[in-house]
Order: C-alpha cells, then structure tokens, then sequence
C-alpha cells in the first residue's frame, strides 16, 4: 500500500520536518510545497535536513494568498510533479504543515486498505447556508468574479464584502471601508447581468480542501486539467477556490456514488483556543486518539510539544501492537 502525500506549508519548519519522518516508510512518498513568500532561509533549511530522504519532493514554490487560486495550483503541481515523476502510489493525501496524524502508519496503511476504491472527502452542497462562521457565503462565492491585486481582493460586480478575506482580515480597516464604500458606488454603473455562470453541467459543492484519495480518482483529476481548462480556468475567480475545485470536479464526476462525505481529519470548529479552528493541545490528547480520523488539524509546535510526543508514543505502541 503506497500513499504519496502532498504538502502545503509556508512556516514552522521543524514541524513540517516532524510530519514527515513522522509518516515516513518505504511506502511513503512526500511532495513539499513551500510558500514562495515564506524565507528563502527556511525553505533551504528544509531542503537541507530532508535531503537524506530520497522520498521527498520539494516541488515549484509558487506564492499563496488565502482564499486565492494560487493555494489550488500548488496542490495541483503535486498532481503533475507525481505523474511527471511516474511514482507509484494507491492513495494521495492532501495535508498542511500543521496537521498531524492521530493514528500509526500501519493503521493508516490499513485503513486504505479495507477502503480501496472509496474517495474520502467532505463536502456540502454550495446552496447550503453557511453556518455561523461564514455568514452570507453561498452563491456569492462563484456568482462574481473574485481577483486579486497584490494583497487587494475585488468582487466584481459587487460589494467588496462579499469576498471573505475582506470580511474576515480586512473589515476592520478604515481604508479598507473607505475603499469599499467608493467601490460600492462604482458598481451601480455595471448591469445584473454581468454575474458569472457556472459551467455547464457542473453543480457546486464545496467543503475542506484537505482529503484521501485513491489513485483511479487522482489520475482522473489529472486528465480532467488536460481536458477541461475551461473549467478550470474558472475557479481562477471564485472566492476561497480551494474549497470548491476538488469537490465540484469528484461530485460530477463517474466516482460520485463513491465518495464518502468524510475527509478524516479531525478538525474542531467548536472550542476555539482561541484559534479557530482549534489549536490542539495535551488536553485534547484522548479525545484526539480515541477518533475514528486518521489526521488532525492544527497543532503549533512552538506553543505546545507536549501532544506530538503523546501522538507519536501512542502511534508507535499501536504500530507494535498492529506487527
């Protein structure tokens, strides 16, 4: 059972380093994505300490912006970079540089196993009302074209609020309602019908960008971005693409009757510390293992070691238990 992880970071690079010889074997591939904007410095370092491991792939370094396309096209540079590279693997994991797996690699390996065939991945259809966190986030997020100027976001043609970095890095701001306040007016010289249309025969889904897949259901995504660049050329002007690209291509696709609406990640919205979502600490170590996921997201080294030396003797002890 061969599992090829792709890996989006941009800081803690000891961390990052942990993760992976933390979920190393002679099974394991690892494709590294770090952000173009983090230190050169650090980045290097990575490469540095990793390069014993003929496994780990350091891919092109692209800029990311939250909320931005630019996180889709890193983790679809791990998509081309494993086929241009022809590594065989069974099943790809989609992971960040702070999330950490709740569960041995023989369990993890085993699990594949037992569910070969089924793509793990949550989801929620797009016309759902988002909760709490994401207030008015539903159509507005593909109806408009969202873009990026440096570290400006636009919606055109409508407010600026309806981008969610604005409302949630930049609402605050008074320059930010200044300019929001002139673009508002702006917009009323633009007609209705300038709102976009989805592509043709496509419904939306979105959900977490993190997930498991088996390698039938990589392998299509990878010709659908061949094939279908219209498409994607689409989600270049969405709001937060990442958490639509991948669940709109799968939910439309001939593996839709077996997708299972699990990511298995453990991700806790609810108690934030006051991170949200919540950073774990030793406290939540029970709760942590005793899950069914086989993942969890984030963890801060610098702010609490403590809970990686539970997981990993935890993980280890079942690891033997497993052999």
């Amino acid at each position: 059972m061969k599992i090829a992880y792709v890996v989006l970071a941009h800081r803690y690079p000891e961390q990052l380093i942990r993760l992976i010889l933390r979920l190393n074997t002679e099974n394991t591939s690892f494709f590294v994505h770090f952000d173009k904007k983090s230190d050169d410095k650090i980045y290097n370092q990575l490469v540095s300490e990793l390069s014993h491991l003929p496994n780990v792939y350091f891919l092109k370094r692209y800029p990311c912006y939250w909320g931005d396309f630019s996180i889709v096209n890193a983790s679809l540079e791990g998509i081309r970079e494993i086929f241009r590279k022809n590594i065989q693997f069974d099943w790809l994991v989609f992971l960040s540089g702070q999330d950490y797996p709740v569960k041995s690699n023989s369990q993890i390996e085993q699990f594949f196993k037992e569910n070969e065939g089924k793509l793990f991945i949550q989801y929620v259809d797009n016309s759902v009302p988002s909760d709490g966190l994401w207030p008015t986030r539903n159509y507005d997020n593909i109806d408009y074209w969202h873009f990026r100027l440096y570290k400006l976001r636009f919606v055109f043609p409508a407010p600026l609020t309806l981008n969610s970095y604005n409302r949630y890095c930049k609402s605050d701001a008074t320059w930010f309602r200044i300019l929001a306040f002139v673009w508002s007016g702006l917009m009323f010289l633009f007609p209705f019908k300038f709102k976009r249309k989805f592509p043709e025969g496509f419904e939306p889904f979105r959900g977490s960008e993190f997930c498991c897949l088996p390698r039938e259901s990589v392998e299509y995504i990878h010709d659908f971005l061949q094939e279908n660049r219209a498409v994607v050329n689409f989600f270049k002007n969405v709001d937060i693409p990442d958490e639509l690209f991948f669940q709109t291509i799968l939910l439309n696709s001939p593996f839709k009757d077996k997708v299972i609406n699990d990511n298995l990640f453990y991700i806790d919205w609810d108690n934030p510390n006051p991170s949200r979502p919540r950073v774990f600490v030793k406290s939540d170590f029970e709760r942590l293992v005793n899950s069914s996921k086989l993942f969890a997201r984030k963890f801060d080294l610098s702010r609490d070691a403590d809970i990686f030396d539970l997981l990993d003797q935890k993980t280890l002890n079942d690891s033997c238990h497993v052999k």
